[in-house]
């Protein structure tokens, strides 16, 4: 296969070098020739280099990746959108982009979008490979239903940060620092959670929102970080089952 271009262009320092890692190991035929952290500097970026793929961030610190590609014309590239929440799918779908991937990234997703960028060249393709993409992982109306006293409540799946037992009640915390009381034990919520790789389970006690994962704590037998500050014990018996999960993520 011959030489491919990209570039990456994100706000975070750690998710650049991510995508760098993951290209370096997986993909030794695509160069990166430029990298950015901002609207600014990625419209500077794209407009000096043609590249075959670019990693975008839609989360920038002067803006967003949408008005960075509404401030180009014609740009011929791939675009892979990265982004820690789900809820851009849907507009990302009509910006043709070929691929969507949620932060933390999965190697296998990325190995995935990034084959398709190497061996797509129409933006019929792109379409159906972001349809996959919706099919597989949903989208902004993705919702779970608590059951209330009234009946159900319909909360966004990304809103929730984390989930404690609480004897046969179960205490849901959400990004809004607000917090609901649940008639159902932990293990109602673990069952639907099953195949969503995105909540993590790393105690009998807790289930975590992987996109609100901060750090990972040696001390009183391995604790995890949230971006609420809250701290969540991980398992004695599950820990390296849980420190595998989350190096299949990050690294």
């Amino acid at each position: 296969m011959s030489q491919k271009t990209a570039v990456i262009i994100d706000d975070e320092q750690d998710a650049r070098r991510v995508i760098s890692k993951y290209v370096e190991r997986y993909f030794p035929q695509l160069a990166i020739i430029g990298e950015a952290d901002s609207v600014v500097s990625g419209l500077e970026l794209l407009g000096s280099v043609s590249a075959d793929v670019v990693f975008l961030d839609i989360n920038l610190g002067d803006g967003s990746g949408f008005e960075l590609l509404d401030n180009l014309d014609n740009l011929e590239s791939s675009i892979i959108f990265t982004t820690a929440f789900d809820h851009f799918a849907v507009k990302a779908f009509r910006y043709h982009a070929l691929d969507y991937l949620l932060k933390p990234i999965d190697p296998k997703a990325f190995t995935d979008a990034v084959e398709h960028a190497l061996q797509s060249s129409t933006s019929q393709e792109q379409q159906t490979n972001l349809q996959s993409w919706m099919a597989q992982y949903g989208n902004s109306e993705r919702k779970l239903a608590i059951p209330t006293s009234d009946g159900l409540k319909f909360v966004q799946l990304d809103s929730i940060v984390y989930l404690e037992a609480d004897s046969s009640y179960c205490n849901i915390y959400f990004n809004d620092k607000k917090q609901a009381v649940v008639s159902k034990p932990l293990k109602y919520f673990s069952d639907k959670f099953e195949r969503d790789r995105i909540f993590l389970r790393p105690h009998k006690s807790y289930i975590i929102n992987m996109n609100y994962l901060q750090e990972y704590v040696k001390e009183d037998g391995g604790m995890l970080k949230l971006s609420n500050g809250a701290m969540i014990p991980i398992s004695r018996q599950k820990k390296d089952e849980i420190l595998k999960e989350m190096n299949d993520f990050f690294l």
